[in-house]
């Protein structure tokens, strides 16, 4: 990829993070971070972006009835109700193979016809 070199230059070696407690003034502890970027990052959000946009646009490919809205790390899909699981299923698998990870006690499927789906056991429906 023609990033890749502008990228290692930015990321290919430990960087230190120095913390110090602000009741401990004399007190300096150094974290070395050797994977991921920093809080506040803008190419770390670049980069995410660039990993997130691929297995969005893999995973679009593969349901084409389907709409991926996403802002920043908040991926919503939609498309019909009992088939929604399997496209989480699909995203889960496609999102792990770039590194990205969802959080499933963060994630919610709604119908207007008041059907929950429970990402943890994606296979129960249920209705409130």
């Amino acid at each position: 990829m023609q990033f890749t070199p502008f990228v290692r230059a930015f990321y290919a070696f430990e960087s230190p993070m120095f913390y110090r407690h602000h009741n401990h003034v004399s007190d300096v502890i150094v974290i070395f971070f050797a994977m991921g970027t920093h809080q506040g990052d803008p190419l770390g959000q670049a980069l995410f972006a660039l990993t997130h946009y691929k297995a969005l646009h893999s995973i679009a490919s593969d349901f084409l009835s389907y709409l991926f809205p996403s802002i920043v790390d908040d991926t919503h899909i939609i498309g019909f109700f009992f088939i929604v699981s399997f496209a989480y299923e699909h995203i889960q698998t496609k999102f792990h193979a770039v590194g990205l990870f969802i959080q499933p006690h963060k994630c919610l499927a709604w119908s207007p016809s008041g059907l929950l789906l429970d990402f943890n056991t994606p296979s129960q429906f249920t209705t409130s």
